[in-house]
């Protein structure tokens, strides 16, 4: 039952050389054997390398196309599962449980009934394919970040493997307008600060330092629903954390405070602020009409949905145009109640749920400040639906677990209200 998802990550690696060009099918699989020899030896680089590497990667050989990208992320994850199997085979690596995987494993079925639901009904291969995607990449990531970053030593590694280059992508975005990430430097901002709490001295300015530097880069980026999550988080740690996070969060506002104003004299922060305003002033374009066609799908079948690929062919967008909609959608729970109903949306939100309520039990440590990202994402996540999935919904409770288990629980109620 433990290793019933690895299929599924052999599989993205198939999906993830398909979906590019033949001409590149040969580099692609070529990385593949590359990253998957060096994951043998150093399993905790996968998602580091998976997040950042897939990402360069996919702008490098397809000038950002949102398929490439995907393709590059499934390649380094397939590399990766397989490496994993390898070290299991082998003996030199053990599987580890979690409290979540049980939700976790009902999801992965979930998405396989789904499928064939979806190919039962009708729905076209291809959209039963990409929908597919959309909601297993949260097992996926779920089950590669628990098996690779299982100890302190691993999640060290890979956190200086990921802060490493994020930082250095952050300095050339903060200096090059409209050209910011602010996804995968939010990923890193509460644990910084939480660092940043834990610390002293010039340590703790230097956490604190680099969780502003994070923090402004997040706030330069284009996306509204990012802007949210980011806030929705730090509202989490302000009001339901302990005085380590509060110190840490005070130490980094002060930071960014005095970062942007050093940003103001000596760089061209006017041109950012510009780019922000612009996309505020934005209006949703054809994101509501879109959701509404993906609502009334779910109205018809409000238990199961329309089946993974459900999509409405060739119908008109209110002031826009004829389209096909589906079966990805901007709001990630329209997406979710389209094609897998209602249910489907509680098998989603389980294992969250289960790791959110872990995670608060440790008021001042790294697995609450994960817990309340993850949180800050599911506000997110009703604005926005990433064709490349909403990965980091599997990401960060594998994380929130992670880290859970080598923290004590520490109570947010005093101790004379308890006695």
């Amino acid at each position: 039952m433990w290793t019933a998802p690895l299929p599924m990550v052999f599989a993205a690696t198939v999906v993830g050389a398909l979906a590019v060009s033949p001409g590149t099918l040969g580099t692609v699989l070529a990385a593949s054997a590359v990253c998957c020899a060096a994951f043998v030896l150093w399993p905790w680089a996968v998602l580091p390398v998976a997040i950042i590497g897939g990402t360069i990667a996919g702008v490098a050989v397809g000038g950002g196309d949102v398929a490439t990208i995907v393709a590059m992320h499934a390649a380094v994850l397939g590399a990766g599962g397989f490496a994993l199997l390898i070290r299991v085979l082998i003996r030199v690596e053990k599987i580890r449980r979690t409290t979540a995987d049980l939700p976790m494993l009902g999801l992965t079925l979930l998405v396989l009934l789904a499928a064939v639901y979806g190919l039962s009904l009708g729905n076209p291969p291809r959209d039963v394919l990409v929908g597919a995607y959309q909601i297993a990449v949260i097992p996926v990531y779920f089950w590669i970040a628990a098996q690779t970053l299982g100890d302190l030593r691993r999640l060290r590694a890979a956190a200086i493997l990921y802060l490493v280059p994020t930082v250095a992508l952050t300095l050339t975005a903060l200096a090059t307008a409209n050209q910011t990430g602010g996804l995968i430097a939010l990923l890193a901002v509460p644990p910084l600060i939480v660092l940043a709490g834990l610390a002293e001295g010039w340590s703790r300015a230097g956490f604190a330092m680099l969780a502003g530097l994070l923090l402004a880069d997040v706030a330069m980026s284009m996306y509204r629903a990012l802007w949210l999550a980011a806030a929705v988080a730090l509202v989490v740690m302000l009001v339901w954390g302990g005085r380590t996070l509060r110190r840490g969060m005070a130490a980094t506002v002060a930071v960014a405070v005095a970062g942007v104003a050093f940003l103001a004299l000596v760089s061209n922060l006017a041109n950012h602020v510009d780019v922000v305003a612009l996309e505020l002033q934005e209006s949703s374009g054809y994101r509501g009409p879109e959701s509404a066609v993906g609502m009334n799908a779910f109205a018809e079948r409000p238990f199961t949905g329309g089946g993974l690929g459900q999509s409405v062919r060739d119908i008109y967008l209110p002031d826009f145009t004829r389209d096909d909609v589906g079966p990805v959608y901007h709001a990630f729970y329209v997406t979710v109640l389209a094609n897998i109903g209602i249910l489907g949306l509680i098998v989603v939100l389980w294992p969250l749920y289960r790791t959110i309520r872990n995670g608060f039990l440790y008021s001042n440590g790294m697995a609450f400040g994960f817990a309340a990202l993850t949180c800050g994402f599911l506000v997110g996540a009703a604005f926005a639906g990433p064709t490349a999935g909403h990965w980091e919904l599997g990401l960060l409770p594998a994380l929130t677990m992670i880290t859970g288990s080598t923290d004590s629980p520490q109570p947010t109620v005093p101790e004379e209200v308890r006695t």
